[in-house]
């Protein structure tokens, strides 16, 4: 009988978590005051927070826009000799993205920031970037050494 108490002790404990809510209290008056003559507004709730940012530009339908691998973007195949080639469509899409980035924000819009693209202009750099990183690991451990002897020999 012990055991059928306990069983049912649990179960009741386990309910009581799931029933658990926060009400958040009223400001006091001074505070609404203050919050009023600053221009306070509240900032998200959990609720809001839970809630999908959603972009009505990218969908995921689009298989284009959501291709990241080679492997997942589509076939082109030249059926005429006026089609579009795979070259020609990624200089077009290269083409697209140039005029997106460089057209003006529409301050009115809520602001989202996008991930970068891997392969920008700055792959040019990289190797001399690398190349000079490089000569500044060479000169610092010159100067860390604690055998002097022995680099004065050298």
């Amino acid at each position: 009988m012990s055991r059928k108490c306990s069983e049912t002790c649990f179960s009741q404990r386990e309910m009581s978590k799931r029933n658990i809510v926060f009400n958040k209290p009223e400001d006091p008056s001074f505070l609404k005051r203050i919050k009023e003559s600053i221009g306070y507004r509240e900032g998200p709730t959990v609720d809001t927070k839970r809630q999908r940012l959603e972009h009505p530009e990218e969908s995921d339908s689009d298989p284009e826009v959501n291709c990241e691998r080679e492997e997942e973007k589509p076939q082109v195949i030249v059926l005429k000799p006026g089609d579009l080639t795979a070259d020609e469509a990624e200089k077009e899409k290269q083409k697209l993205l140039k005029e997106e980035a460089e057209k003006p924000a529409d301050l009115s819009q809520k602001i989202i920031f996008k991930p970068r693209t891997k392969g920008s202009s700055s792959s040019g750099n990289s190797g001399k970037d690398k190349e000079s990183k490089g000569s500044k690991i060479k000169a610092q451990t010159s100067k860390l050494s604690f055998n002097e002897e022995e680099e004065e020999d050298e």
